[in-house]
Order: C-alpha cells, then structure tokens, then sequence
C-alpha cells in the first residue's frame, strides 16, 4: 500500500464511522456527510494510473441498480408511463386533478424517495470504487476489515456507556420518539443488533489473523467478545440467529484453510495442535461468555415464537403478503426506489394502526420497488458476486471474517431493512469489497484523461448529490407530515404533493383547508386522499364532519364507524360522536371487532354505560361472544339491568351449558320475578354433574320457585328428594326451614 491508498482508506473508514455513528445515516444532513466523506476517498484516486483489468461485480451491481432508479425517477412521456403503470400513473393524475396541479409523470410512486436513493446508492458505489481499487493487497484488506470492525466496537462500547449512565438522549443531543431496548447510534434495534453480529465475525477474522502483535489480537478477542454481547442485548432474533450463522461460515471457513495448509506442509500440521485447538478453544470460551452476558432474554423470546405472529394484521408478515398487490400493479417497473411508504397505505388494511416504511423483507423490497425483471437481473449479478467471493475463501482469515459478516447480513435480511441505511449497508460493502475485489492495470497514456474526467465527474455528481440531500426536494414524508401539522400554507402542502404524489396526508390537509373554506372541492380531495389510506382514522373523521354539515347522517354515522374503528385512542373521536348521536346511534356505530373490554372501559369513563351495555347486547346478539357475555352480565347485575343481564346469561348457557351458568340465569329469572321460567330452567338439576354446592343451589332455587306459585306438594316433593339425595346432611337447616313454612301455610 501507498500513501495514496492509506489515505483512501482513512476516508473510508471516516465513512463508515459516519454512517454508523450518526444515528444510522437516517437523518439526511447524516447521509449528505457521508456522502462528502465517500467524495474525499474517490479524489484520492485522481492521480492514480490504475484502473480495474475487468469491471467488478459489486461495482456493477451498485451502478446498475442507480441507473434504474435515476430513470425511475426522470420525468417521461404520460403515455409510456401510463402503459407500464397504469395504477399509479392513476392515481397521480387524480390527485393533480383533484387538487388543481400539475404533476410529472414518473415511474417513481414517491420522486423525493427516488432521488434520495439514487444518491444512496452512489454513496455505496463511492465506497466500493475505493474499497475494491485497495483490496487488491492484502495489505489494504486489513485495513478495510479494520475500519469496519473499529465501527462496530464504537457502536458497542457507545450503547454500553448509555446502558450504564440510563441516558435517554443519545450523545444527550437526539431523543427518539420511542426509547428502544437498548440505546445506541443505529435506534433500531435491529440493525444495533445486525451491526454488532457483523462487527463480531469481523474481529474474528482480524483475531485469527497472524501478521499482528499479540496484543493487538487481544484487542480484536476483546472487541468480539463486545459485539457478540451488543447483539444478544438487542433482543433481535433475526440478528442472534444471524449470528450463529455466520460464526459457522466464518468457523468452517478458518478450519477448511488449515485443513488445506496441513496438506502442504508438516509444520501446519504440527500447528493444528499448538495454534489452531487454543484459538477454538477461547473462540468458544468467549461465546459462551457473550451468551451468559446477554442471551437470556433473546434466547426466551426464540423459544417463545409462535405462528401466532404469521396471522396478526400488524405483523410483517401481513406487511409482505399485502405488498403483492403493489407487485400486481406495477410488475414491469415497481413503484420506484423509496417509493414503498407511500404507495403501501393503500392495499394494507392495518395501516391505520402499524406504519411501514419497509416490508422488512429485501427480497420482497426489491421486487416492490424495483419490478419483478430487474430484480431478477440484479439478482442473478448479486447471486454471481457471491459465487466469486466464495471462490476467496481461502484468502486468509480475513475473508473468513468477512463471508461470516456477509452471511449475517444476508439472513437479517430476510426479516429486516438494516441495508436500507447507510450505518449498515456501507461498513457491509466495504466488507464485500474485500472478496470482490478485481486486479488492476496501468492505464494506457491516451486513456489517462477519459478516466480522469470519469472519476472527477463521479465525484462531483455525488457532491452535488449531497447538496440536493440538504434542499427540500429529497425532503421525506415523516418530514412533511411535521410540516403539515396544524394549519399548513397551501405552498406547503402542495410542495409536498410534489415530492409524494401518492402520500395520503397532503390531501387529507388540503381537503381539510378547502373545507374551513366551504370549497366545493373538499370533497374531491378528501375522497382521494382516502383511496390512497382507506384505514386512516382521521381521514374519515374529517369525512364525518363533512357529511354532518351537508345533513348525510347515515353516511356520517358510516364515517365515524370507521374513525372509531381504525383509531388508536379512540377517545376524542368518540366524544365527537356522543356529542352529534344519539345513544341508539352511537352503540350501532361502533365496530364489534374492536376489543370489548378496553372500549366499555372507554364508554365507562366517559359516562355512558347504557351505551356500553347496548353495544354489548349488539355483540352477543350477532357474533356470540363469550368474552361479551360475561362483561355484559356482571354490568348488568351491577346496573340492576335484569332484561340485559337475562339476555346475557341465556347466551353464556348456549355457548357453554354449565351449572354455574344455570344458577346465574335462574338468579335473574327470580329477580324478574318469573318463577315458573326458574322451574323450567332447572328441570334437570337431578341429572347435573360437577360441584355439590352448584346442586344444592339448584335444588333449592328450583324448590322456593315452586312455593312461590304455590305449588305446594311439588314443592314439598321437591324438598323430600333433596333431602333424600344423600348432598346435604341429615336434618339441613334450609330444608327444615323451608318445610316447617310449607307446614305453616297449609296451616
């Protein structure tokens, strides 16, 4: 290695220290930082003679994928663009329509995504021209493995000093919306846990690694043994498991050299019992520490996953099946890179209670964005970059560490987005370019200007890429959903329908401006903006109060059943609707899916529990909910409601017929005063099983409803037998009582 190349280096390093450190490069101003960084490593290479004899996969890989999302996001023809996206072109021109603008026809579902993503994955292509021009030496392979594996630790030791202090604010600067498990620079967890699996297997390789001092090796053991723990205390089992299988790679990797070395020399052979059995050994004795440290808790969640979560609604499992349908409506070209978000709302009913930026899936992700073609093609180039860096495992332990890191990644990756930011995805490119990597040749002297201008244009594209990363137009829509809180300009709102044409809240802002207006078009906008988030509880609030104006009360009443339904806290929208409807009204409209015991806690606390009682009778009444049943029937014994505790108990008997069951219903029969219905109710006490104290009861209500219609011969047979039955004892106070009044009245 040159000067030159350790300078490359170091700007790569500072690259990836960047990414991750700064809070994952989520933030914009993070990614335009690293974007620079990228910039400084590619002038390194101005003055260089070299270029690739061939051109490297991972590098045609990233500017493949670049160039399609560049033309996903150019403006083109309405026409072509309508052909080949007829959905989406769609609902973009409705939405111009609607809100009285002039859109650009683009394949791209959401531009700012797309611009943002091209620059994404220039940064990445930045960092592979470099990392693959350095891996050419084993030398610059060190260095690279270094630089990711000195990331990784920083993450680990940062989310260790924040554990340890309980600070809530990461570098006491950034608060997170929500505090995660554990607090460090990348905030999902996650890809915090993904980073550290990554981190671990590269400190391996670098421990393994032979051309160090020892306590430089001891370093890398220690620096191991830290992202191991980071992992499990992530709590990620995609990561955990992610893990275990890249240490295989990385384990199985190191013994196959060996093995392959024994066969050439009688001195690697004697090494097997004095270097290679210690090394496994403390690679053991550390893991199984790093597990104690950290794994109990993570592990007891593996253990406890069920099939359960592949069927609830806010899963992402339901989040990958609900994305064919944008596969369906875009195979040829997608909906664009970065374009999910926006585009997902619409065909995922659960939205209104989970948000997706991503499928969490990347293999799903790309088909969704991308189409199905390209991806294949990107993923036929991806599968035969693999197949070449395999051919380098027998590189050193350095690629043994960094296929291990590359094979955690790959499997995190079929259950997380951790390469969707830069914190991940570049210290993993720089790790890829280690076993990519292509040989270089001198560059003709006629050619020396061609590449010179390529390399010089390449950084200057990506530098004004930062600077767009700074400028409204790459602008996300969490962004813009802050600016559109409260009461927006119209420039604001329509600056965001620019950016995310298919996003539903501009509209649903803008719908909501037009009706403080009484504009005509209110409506117009507002039942675009639900086509694009038909879940979206305030949309259909909005859509409530507008209909309530026009005097539409049963489509209000339809509106509001949907607010109440798909909110979250459905305790303003309620208020709303107790204030506007009456209390036959209100029971109807609310949903009987919605969880009975929280909402009647609602109805409660807002002082409508004759509401709470009618929408639970509703329930009974229409789906036979046992859960409702029983809430119903100590609410209405509580009330002193006998009709509804009555209804109640009659369906509790029909869903599971007991002898509890029976005396509760004969208990509110005697309370409605209908004895006769007691005897009949309790005409088969004689044959009930179960608990001797349910029969007697039995016995005795079945009795003293007999007197009670003065049916007194029944009623002393009934007595006799009862005492008779061998369940009480001999001389039972209750049944001498009971006859001795008998007795009495015949008197």
């Amino acid at each position: 290695m040159n000067r030159t190349d350790r300078i490359a280096v170091a700007c790569c390093g500072v690259a990836a220290a960047l990414a991750t450190l700064l809070v994952g490069s989520a933030p914009r101003w993070a990614q335009a930082a690293v974007a620079v960084a990228t910039v400084g490593a590619i002038l390194t290479t101005l003055r260089s003679r070299r270029t690739f004899e061939r051109r490297p996969l991972l590098l045609l890989l990233l500017a493949g994928m670049a160039t399609w999302t560049l033309i996903q996001w150019l403006p083109l023809p309405a026409g072509l663009v309508a052909a080949v996206t007829p959905v989406t072109e769609g609902l973009r021109q409705d939405g111009a329509e609607a809100a009285d603008l002039a859109l650009r026809s683009r394949l791209s579902a959401d531009p700012a995504g797309s611009l943002r993503g091209v620059i994404f994955l220039l940064t990445l292509a930045g960092a592979a021209f470099v990392g693959l021009r350095v891996g050419i030496s084993e030398r610059g392979r060190y260095f690279l493995c270094v630089g990711v594996a000195l990331t990784a630790i920083a993450a680990a030791l940062i989310t260790g000093v924040h554990e340890l202090l309980g600070v809530d604010q990461l570098y006491g600067l950034y608060e997170p919306r929500q505090r995660p498990v554990i607090l460090g620079p990348l905030l999902n967890t996650n890809h915090l846990g993904c980073l550290g699996g990554v981190g671990a297997l590269t400190c391996l390789g670098l421990f393994v690694y032979r051309k160090q001092s020892s306590l430089v090796r001891g370093g890398w053991a220690f620096g191991s043994l830290a992202c191991a723990i980071l992992t499990f205390a992530s709590l990620s089992r995609g990561a955990v498991i992610g893990l275990a299988a890249g240490l295989l790679v990385t384990l199985g990797t190191v013994f196959a050299q060996r093995v392959q070395g024994q066969r050439r020399s009688r001195r690697r052979r004697d090494e097997l019992f004095s270097s290679t059995v210690p090394i496994a050994v403390m690679i053991l004795c550390g893991l199984v520490t790093a597990v104690n440290l950290g794994a109990g808790t993570v592990m007891q969640q593996i253990e406890n996953t069920s099939l359960h979560e592949l069927d609830a609604t806010t899963s992402k499992y339901a989040a990958w099946r609900s994305s064919t349908a944008l596969v369906v409506d875009a195979p040829w070209t997608g909906v664009g890179r970065g374009g999910f978000e926006t585009a997902f709302t619409r065909v995922h009913a659960a939205s209104g209670f989970a948000t997706f930026s991503h499928p969490e899936n990347e293999f799903v992700q790309a088909v969704t964005e991308w189409g199905v073609p390209m991806t294949l093609v990107f993923g036929l180039m991806a599968a035969w970059m693999l197949i070449r860096g395999l051919r380098r495992w027998n590189d050193g332990p350095l690629a043994a560490g960094a296929l291990g890191g590359i094979s955690v990644v790959l499997f995190q990756s079929n259950f997380d987005f951790g390469i969707e930011l830069l914190g991940l995805a570049l210290p993993v490119t720089l790790l890829a370019s280690t076993v990519t990597y292509a040989p270089l040749r001198e560059v003709a002297p006629t050619r020396r200007p061609g590449v010179l201008a390529y390399r010089l244009a390449f950084a200057c594209t990506l530098l004004a890429g930062a600077a767009l990363l700074l400028a409204d137009l790459t602008r996300s829509p969490g962004e813009d959903h802050q600016r559109l809180i409260g009461r927006p300009s119209r420039a604001t709102i329509e600056g965001a329908i620019t950016r995310h044409p298919l996003d539903y809240l501009p509209y649903g802002a803008l719908a909501e401006r037009l009706a403080r207006e009484n504009h005509p078009r209110a409506v117009l906008v507002l039942n675009h903006a639900l086509r694009l988030h038909p879940t979206h509880p305030g949309l259909h609030r909005l859509a409530g109060r507008l209909l309530v104006r026009m005097r539409f009360g049963v489509q209000a009443r339809a509106e509001y059943a949907l607010a109440i339904r798909y909110s979250q806290d459905p305790r303003s929208v309620t208020e709303e609707v107790l204030a506007r409807f009456s209390a036959d009204e209100v029971a109807a409209m609310i949903s009987p899916d919605l969880n009975t015991q929280r909402t009647f806690q609602l109805l409660e606390m807002l002082g409508r529990v004759d509401i709470g009682m009618m929408w639970l009778r509703r329930i009974v009444e229409t789906t036979h909910n046992l859960r409702a049943a029983d809430l119903l029937y100590s609410v209405a014994m509580r009330e002193k409601n006998y009709a509804m505790a009555e209804a109640a108990a009659r369906d509790r008997c029909r869903q599971l017929p007991s002898p509890a069951c029976e005396l509760d219903l004969a208990r509110v029969l005697g309370l409605l005063e209908q004895p006769g219905k007691i005897v009949d109710q309790l005409a088969d006490v004689e044959q009930w099983t179960g608990r001797v104290d349910h029969k007697v009861a039995g016995w005795l209500m079945r009795c003293d409803a007999m007197i009670a219609l003065a049916r007194r011969d029944e009623a002393k047979e009934c007595l006799r037998r009862l005492d008779t039955s061998g369940l009480v004892s001999p001389g039972n106070r209750d049944i001498q009582r009971r006859q001795a009044a008998l007795a009495d009245d015949a008197r």
